[in-house]
């Protein structure tokens, strides 16, 4: 089995959700991805401005899920698999505030 760390192409597909996100948004610059690799399942957790909230989840919740499905889709092909996230403000000030930390290992935030 290999990690993100071995495996591009789960990297080059987390850049590409960036890349999309940032098309669709009103505040581009403050898209970010962070990856928390291991070494079965990948966390990837996808930041953006509150207000553009509504612009990523899209109609119906058709993007993100579209989103979700096309990581899914490359880590499966390592058999690897994804746990996405869409982090809104609040949830990632409440982690914040708990000091939490979902996974031990280091993030690799991609920008």
């Amino acid at each position: 089995m290999s990690t993100v760390e071995e495996n591009s192409e789960v990297m080059d597909a987390a850049v590409a959700i960036v890349g999309i996100v940032r098309h669709i948004v009103d505040h581009p610059d403050k898209v970010e991805i962070r990856v928390r690799p291991g070494t079965l399942r990948i966390a990837v957790e996808l930041f953006t401005d509150p207000a553009d909230v509504g612009q990523v989840v899209g109609r119906n919740g058709h993007l993100s899920t579209s989103l979700r499905s096309f990581l899914s889709a490359v880590a499966g092909k390592h058999k690897i698999r994804i746990d996405f996230d869409y982090v809104t403000e609040e949830e990632n000030s409440r982690k914040q505030a708990e000091g939490r930390r979902d996974f031990p290992h280091p993030t690799v935030a991609v920008t």
